[in-house]
C-alpha cells in the first residue's frame, strides 16, 4: 500500500530570484564543472545544500555537512526558503523535446512511507554514497530531493484532480536546460484524499535516487530507536504514472577500447547476422534502432569510420552466455545479453558509459574509444519485473528522462 501524505513544502521565496538560477539537477549528475557554473548562478542556489565544499580545516565539528545545515537555517530566517502554511500535495511537470516530439512528465510530489512493500527498488546501492547522504540528512533534517518513483495502473479518479488543478495557474514556472518545469500546490482536502485513495494500491518502483531511499532508511532507523515515530518515517517522492504521463526510459549505451571493427565483426560473427549501416548519424541511427529491435533482439556497433548492425541469431549461444542463477526476465534484457556474450565471452573487454548516441559517436571521433554499442530502450515492464522478483538491473541499464529538479520544492524533518 502506498500511503500518501501531504507536507508543508519548503521553497525559494518569489523574491530570492528565479528558480532558473536557483534550482539544480540531482546531485548524483552534477559534474565538477557544472557544480561551479551553478555556484556562479546564484548565491543561493541549491547545489550549496546538497553538494556542499569540503574545506582544508575541516574536522569532525565543523564540516561540509554542518556548513550546509547552517546555510539552510540561514536562508530559513532570513526569508530566501520560506515553508507553506498548510500541508499539500505538489503537483509537478516537465514539457520538453525528445526525437522532435513534445513530451510530458507529470507526477506528484509527496511524503510517502518508507513501507517497504509498496517502494521496490531494482538497482544495487554503495555504501558510500549512502554514507555521504545520511551525514547531510542527519545535519540538515531534511528531503532536499525527491526520489522519482513511477507506478503503473489505472488511477482515474487521481488524474481527474490532477487535471482539475491544471485549470489553475502554477506557483512557479521557468524553463531550463531546455526543460519548462511548472509547479501547483494541491491544498484541498477533499482532492487530498481523492489521490490518496486512488494511489493507495499502487506499486511504486524507484527510477532515480536508490542512494537517497536507503538514506531515507536508514535514517528512519536512527530517529526511530532515539524518539519513535515521526516525519522520517516518509520521504519526499515525485510519484508518476507511467501509463499517462511518465518520463522517458532512454538506453545508456557502451564504449570499449582495445579492439577494432574488423576484429570485432570477426569474432561476432558466429552469434550475430552483421549488416552494414548507411550512417553514423546519431538520430538516423535511432529511429532506425528501435525500428529493427520490434521484430528481434539487435545493437548497433559503430567505429570512427564505419557502423554495423548486430541481429542475435545464435540464441543457443547467448542462452548459454548467461548466469544460471538469474531469472528468465534478467536474463532476457538485452544489457545482460551484450555484456554476458558480446563483452565477456566474444569479446573480452570492459566497458564504459555514455547516456546518449550524439555523446558516443563524439567519443570515437575524439578517439577515446575504438567502438560503440548501442541499445534500444529497456521497457518499463521488464524494469517493474526485475523489481517485483527481488533482483536488480544490471549496472547502467536504464536512464530516466527528464530528472525532477532539486529545489523546486523542498521537506524539513523537524
Amino acid at each position: 500500500m502506498a500511503e500518501i501524505i501531504p507536507f508543508r513544502g519548503v521553497r525559494y521565496d518569489d523574491d530570492s530570484g528565479d528558480l532558473a538560477s536557483l534550482s539544480s539537477p540531482p546531485y548524483d549528475v552534477v559534474s565538477p564543472a557544472h557544480r561551479e557554473e551553478l555556484e556562479q548562478r546564484s548565491p543561493f542556489n541549491v547545489i550549496r545544500l546538497i553538494l556542499p565544499r569540503d574545506e582544508p580545516d575541516d574536522h569532525e565539528n565543523r564540516n561540509k555537512y554542518t556548513r550546509a545545515a547552517e546555510l539552510l537555517s540561514t536562508w530559513a530566517s532570513g526569508g530566501i526558503l520560506r515553508e507553506d502554511s498548510s500541508p499539500s500535495l505538489y503537483l509537478y511537470e516537465q514539457r520538453y523535446m525528445l526525437a522532435g516530439n513534445e513530451r510530458i512528465m507529470r507526477g506528484l510530489v509527496a511524503a510517502v512511507s518508507l513501507d517497504e512493500s509498496s517502494v521496490l527498488p531494482h538497482e544495487r546501492t554503495m555504501a558510500g554514497p549512502v554514507g555521504d547522504r545520511l551525514d547531510l540528512m542527519r545535519t540538515t533534517e531534511a528531503n532536499l530531493e525527491p526520489i522519482l518513483c513511477v507506478y503503473a495502473g489505472e488511477d482515474g479518479p487521481a488524474r481527474d484532480a490532477v487535471i482539475a488543478t491544471l485549470e489553475n495557474d502554477p506557483l512557479t514556472s521557468f524553463e531550463v536546460d531546455r526543460v519548462r518545469n511548472s509547479l501547483w500546490m494541491i491544498d484541498d482536502f477533499e482532492r487530498i484524499r481523492t489521490i490518496q485513495s486512488a494511489l493507495a494500491s499502487a506499486q511504486l518502483v524507484i527510477a532515480d535516487g536508490h542512494h537517497r531511499y536507503r538514506t531515507a532508511q536508514q535514517y528512519r532507523e536512527e530517529r526511530r530507536a532515539a524518539g519513535g515515530p515521526g516525519p522520517w518515517d516518509a520521504m519526499m517522492m515525485l510519484v508518476v504514472d507511467t501509463d499517462w504521463c511518465g518520463p522517458s526510459l532512454l538506453a545508456i549505451h557502451r564504449l570499449v577500447s582495445g579492439i577494432d571493427a574488423a576484429e570485432a565483426r570477426e569474432k561476432l560473427s558466429g552469434a550475430f547476422e552483421i549488416e552494414d549501416a548507411m550512417t553514423r548519424d546519431p538520430a538516423s541511427l535511432g529511429a532506425e534502432l528501435a525500428r529493427r529491435r520490434e521484430s528481434g533482439r539487435v545493437f548497433a556497433m559503430v567505429s570512427k569510420e564505419t557502423a554495423c548492425w548486430l541481429t542475435l541469431a545464435d540464441k543457443e549461444t547467448a542462452a548459454e552466455a548467461m548466469p544460471s542463477d538469474r531469472s528468465p526476465t534478467w536474463r532476457d534484457l538485452d544489457v545482460a545479453v551484450l555484456h554476458s556474450l558480446v563483452f565477456e565471452r566474444a569479446l573480452g573487454v570492459e566497458a564504459a558509459f555514455v547516456h546518449s548516441i550524439g555523446e558516443a559517436i563524439e567519443a570515437l571521433d575524439r578517439g577515446e574509444a575504438t567502438l560503440a554499442f548501442l541499445l534500444a530502450p529497456t521497457p518499463f515492464e521488464a524494469v517493474r519485473k526485475i523489481a517485483e522478483e527481488g533482483e536488480s538491473m544490471p549496472p547502467k541499464s536504464t536512464y530516466f528522462f527528464p530528472k525532477p529538479r532539486t529545489g523546486v520544492v523542498m521537506r524539513s524533518l523537524r
